[in-house]
């Protein structure tokens, strides 16, 4: 008895998603790669993208290219968010040398973890003023200055 091919319609979605990857998308300013595949990784419950990159006595080495977040759903504008992010970290375009690419990944981390600490400051002086309005109230205090 032959096999029936069992219809996954995740397959499908993911041939869909994977041509413009492969086949190039010109008003993203991405010629494609064919080397590149999508699989969905199970365990981790997330797409990840790969690329088939030979090597002498390994034909089938593939390297991890990118990852998206735990439990997102890919969809047409992951992958064009996905192209635009390739497009910038394609050193064999004009002016994407190596070293501008750490350059901008090292301000890009820079800005963000900055970002974070001045979040957690926020929340942190909300928090405080907060306990301090209320403890003004509970003790009768009826005006109180913070210096920050």
């Amino acid at each position: 008895m032959p096999l029936v091919p069992v219809f996954d319609p995740r397959q499908q979605i993911a041939d869909r998603l994977i041509r413009p990857l492969r086949e190039g998308k010109a008003e993203l300013g991405w010629s494609g790669d064919p080397f590149l595949s999508l699989a969905f990784h199970r365990i981790e419950n997330r797409w990840e993208l790969w690329r088939l990159e030979p090597q002498s006595g390994n034909p089938d080495n593939h390297t991890l290219v990118a990852r998206g977040p735990i439990g997102q759903d890919i969809n047409e504008s992951t992958v064009n968010q996905l192209i635009r992010r390739l497009v910038e970290m394609d050193t064999h375009r004009d002016g994407n040398s190596a070293e501008q690419m750490v350059e901008n990944a090292i301000r890009h981390n820079d800005h963000r973890d900055t970002q974070q600490i001045n979040d957690g400051a926020d929340a942190t002086a909300d928090a405080l003023a907060k306990f301090y309005y209320e403890a003004g109230k509970t003790l009768g205090v009826t005006q109180t200055d913070f210096y920050f």
